[in-house]
């Protein structure tokens, strides 16, 4: 009878097999990266963030596209700016 030889396997080798906390993830991970130089001083100004996910149809979404294209903007940044504009409208105390 022959012996089998054991070898570990992972999904990805050579990577830290210790499983991810999401939470630490999540807090950890740099959210500006991906922001124009407008964005990332409105976001750090405000010190923590939070991230809102909403679903829109296609035509709105490429509304939304073509728009902030036209402003030289992200989608992102696009809506940060729309969102900013309407809280300051109905409270003036939000920057």
């Amino acid at each position: 009878m022959t012996q089998k030889k054991q070898s570990r396997l992972s999904t990805k080798p050579g990577l830290n097999s210790q499983p991810v906390n999401p939470d630490n993830w999540v807090e950890s991970r740099n959210g500006n990266s991906e922001l124009g130089p407008s964005s990332s001083n409105q976001s750090q100004a405000t010190g923590k963030t939070k991230r809102i996910t909403f679903e829109v149809s296609e035509k709105q979404h490429q509304a939304t596209k073509i728009l902030a294209a036209q402003k030289a903007m992200t989608i992102k940044e696009l809506m940060l700016s729309l969102l900013l504009t309407e809280l300051n409208k109905n409270s003036g105390a939000i920057d």
